[in-house]
């Protein structure tokens, strides 16, 4: 079970064979046909491509106070149409993943920016922690997790989960006309090319609700937060 001075959760669901194991879909430096072998302006195109809109920071995120989020306080994360994220297992299996609930606001969490500072910013690269204690004993940090038979990437939890030596479980917060959007494009590593993409909710045959990376942003999810 999920345990927290918020919220005791009983657990069910269904399970992911990749164990954290997950695909970041990066592009291999070394692969001759990638565009590091291209010309500078070449290079520079396909990066603005790719980070596109994710790429510029500045402008503090806002609470439902209209105050600027700080690293390290706790903040639910309420989507516009009601509800929170909460943790949950899929097949009653270590580890924990992201689940939307709609009658609760959730656990909360804490953002961390990658670089230093103490206000959250726009499209700045950060971690997302939950503030709960669970039975799987493992950090409840959010990481990329790939579902290969779904062909679907779940927001999880637990530490480094990528293939690589490079931690890319970076995640953004990004404005949707009144409200955020979180993101998936991390551009932690210069030489990384992660498939980038907003988090939306994908619903499985038992109704569950999870989160997961949307690469063709077609389900806008958004949310605000509000301080704990």
């Amino acid at each position: 079970m999920v345990v927290s001075s918020h919220v005791i959760e009983e657990l069910d669901g269904a399970l992911v064979d990749s164990g954290l194991n997950s695909s970041l879909n990066l592009v291999p430096a070394e692969d001759p046909n990638d565009v590091g072998n291209a010309s500078p302006g070449l290079k520079i195109l396909v990066v603005l491509a790719i980070i596109g809109p994710f790429a510029a920071n500045g402008d503090a995120v806002l609470d439902t106070d209209g105050e600027a989020l700080n690293s390290g306080s706790e903040y639910f994360i309420l989507p516009v149409n009601g509800g929170g994220l909460r943790l949950q297992m899929r097949n009653n299996t270590c580890p924990m993943y992201v689940n939307y609930e709609k009658d609760n606001d959730g656990l909360p969490v804490v953002f961390t920016p990658y670089l230093s500072g103490t206000v959250i910013e726009e499209n700045a690269d950060l971690t997302v922690v939950t503030s709960a204690f669970t039975i799987c004993i493992q950090s409840t940090r959010w990481v990329i997790a790939t579902d290969s038979d779904l062909n679907k990437r779940f927001i999880a939890t637990g530490g480094d989960s990528s293939s690589s030596s490079i931690d890319l479980n970076y995640f953004k917060i990004v404005k949707s006309d009144n409200y955020y959007q979180l993101v998936f494009c991390p551009t932690v590593c210069d030489t990384c090319r992660p498939a980038c993409g907003s988090l939306a909710t994908y619903s499985d045959e038992d109704g569950n609700e999870w989160l997961v990376v949307d690469q063709d942003d077609s389900l806008p999810f958004q949310v605000q937060f509000k301080k704990a």
